[in-house]
């Protein structure tokens, strides 16, 4: 366990049950029997913690946000490479069990072509200008904290879209407070993402397509509880679902009653067939990113395929987008020599 205080790093090693600890991040990366470094410092200091890991030859596992930005995650990726040094970002909802099922099911065409994603993570947070989420030199705000989690998945999805749109609502201090984006695809598919800091969202994400959808319940970044819906038959009209004759006899009111009480039966016979997915996890859900660190350490590999490197690249591109279009930077940043 490392620190930046000889006190605080024995503090928290006491509390994790930690055999060592160590006043320097330093003296950490010099410890010949450490094999992988996790960096969960604040957001502007992983390039460095990661260079540090890097050039002492430790395997490196950092917490999403990989980086601040795009241009400083290449210089942690070609590190990476030179050194030939395991490097993951630790997008954690990637190796949720029920996760992965999502993507086979997906991968099986079980819902036909995605066509639409939605996710959204809001949660209110008192304001208070020297918490890291609303301190502007720590890289606070709701974009790059929590919505990197919607554009994680959309990108695992979808792909690199061929056009991008960005809302961020600027605080007092300067940090975003609520965003959104909405990410337009080549073949016509689309994703919708949101995030605050002053509001509760659902913490769902829905994905989708030509012949069904999956609704993944909160939260969708750890989730234990989806639904796949497989539609029954495609509509050949708008009116079917609510305009129309069937809207008008929907009003009577014998009718109307009649549907209010049994619409809950009607639902699966109108939306299609619906399933529950259920799969608990172990622990608080960081074990499975821990456990494949350790499976491509042990069969040699320098990336994760589930978590690749070039995958982090792109979604930092993306947002570096939306921040650019809001005119956002952070003060330890400069953008004026990115290749995004």
């Amino acid at each position: 366990m490392g620190s930046r205080r000889q006190d605080t790093a024995n503090e928290f090693s006491h509390a994790l049950g930690v055999s060592r600890a160590y006043e320097s991040y330093e003296d950490l990366v010099n410890d010949p029997d450490v094999d992988v470094v996790y960096v969960a410092t604040p957001h502007v200091l992983h390039k460095e913690h990661c260079v540090l890991s890097l050039e002492a030859g430790k395997a490196v596992l950092c917490e999403k946000p990989f980086t601040l930005n795009a241009q400083e995650a290449c210089v942690v990726v070609e590190l990476a490479r030179m050194k030939n040094v395991f490097c993951m970002e630790g997008m954690w909802m990637r190796f949720i069990p029920l996760m992965r099922k999502i993507m086979e099911i997906i991968q099986e065409g079980v819902i036909g072509e995605v066509r639409m994603v939605t996710a959204d993570f809001g949660l209110p947070l008192e304001f208070n200008p020297t918490n890291r989420s609303f301190n502007l030199a720590l890289g606070g705000g709701s974009f790059l904290d929590l919505g990197v989690y919607g554009m994680s998945l959309a990108y695992q999805l979808l792909g690199f879209p061929s056009a991008i749109t960005g809302e961020l609502i600027l605080g007092q201090t300067g940090v975003d407070e609520q965003a959104g984006v909405l990410l337009k695809y080549p073949k016509g598919q689309m994703a919708v993402l949101y995030s605050s800091l002053q509001t509760h969202t659902p913490l769902e994400a829905h994905i989708m397509g030509t012949h069904g959808s999956i609704r993944i319940h909160a939260p969708f970044f750890s989730p234990h509880r989806a639904t796949l819906t497989k539609f029954s038959r495609i509509s050949s009209s708008p009116k079917e679902y609510g305009g129309g004759l069937v809207s008008a006899i929907k009003r009577l009111p014998l009718i109307k009653s009649c549907y209010q009480r049994f619409s809950s039966l009607l639902a699966p016979l109108i939306a299609g067939n619906q399933k529950t997915l259920v799969q608990t996890f172990n622990g608080n859900g960081y074990n499975y990113e821990a456990a494949e660190v350790t499976r491509c350490l042990q069969q040699g590999e320098k990336e994760s395929p589930i978590m690749p490197l070039q995958d982090t690249l792109h979604v930092l591109e993306l947002m570096d987008s939306v921040r650019r279009q809001a005119n956002l930077t952070y003060p330890q940043e400069d953008f004026k020599h990115s290749s995004v």
